[in-house]
């Protein structure tokens, strides 16, 4: 068995060599051409395909179509005297107008005596909606209304990260 293999091994280094020394006189070898190059042969017959204009709508009309996303919002109409309510539809209820809720106050920062209050800057005496600004404490302030109506708000973050040191 092991005579075998050994000449197997033999056979295939000579069969090589043999190879070679015939490739060496005949000269260049020449290569067929591989599957790729059929396979991107087909890809330049659908893109030759595709490439002449197709006729579709024309640009006049495409430009005179409304875009759908934006919203027009309608002219005014002027009319005179009293505005009334068109008539309520059958088997439907009284409609009424939505109430507009306002955001609630949110004290974010304190500085010397002047708060930030739903993005804004107050100082002491200012209003802010139908309150005044009458005291800020260190780590609150208190809104007093027209009504003797009292309002406290509390800072809602603390940040540790920023420090103030002075020289």
């Amino acid at each position: 068995m092991k005579k075998h293999i050994l000449l197997g091994i033999i056979g295939v280094f000579g069969l090589e060599t043999s190879i070679l020394a015939s490739l060496n006189k005949t000269g260049p070898v020449v290569v067929a051409q591989p599957q790729k190059d059929k396979e991107l042969a087909w890809v330049d017959e659908q893109i030759q395909a595709i490439l002449p204009a197709r006729i579709g709508v024309s640009d006049g009309l495409i430009n005179s179509l409304r875009d759908p996303i934006k919203l027009k919002k309608p002219a005014a109409v002027a009319t005179t005297g009293n505005k009334l309510f068109p008539p309520p539809k059958l088997g439907s209820g009284l409609v009424l107008p939505p109430k507009v809720v306002e955001e609630p106050l949110r004290l974010t920062a304190l500085m010397n005596k002047s708060a930030f209050i739903s993005g804004k800057w107050y100082k002491t005496g200012d209003s802010v909606r139908e309150y005044s600004l009458s005291e800020v404490k260190p780590n609150s302030v208190l809104l007093t209304g027209k009504k003797g109506q009292k309002l406290i708000l509390f800072l809602t973050k603390q940040n540790n990260n920023i420090k103030i040191t002075t020289k």
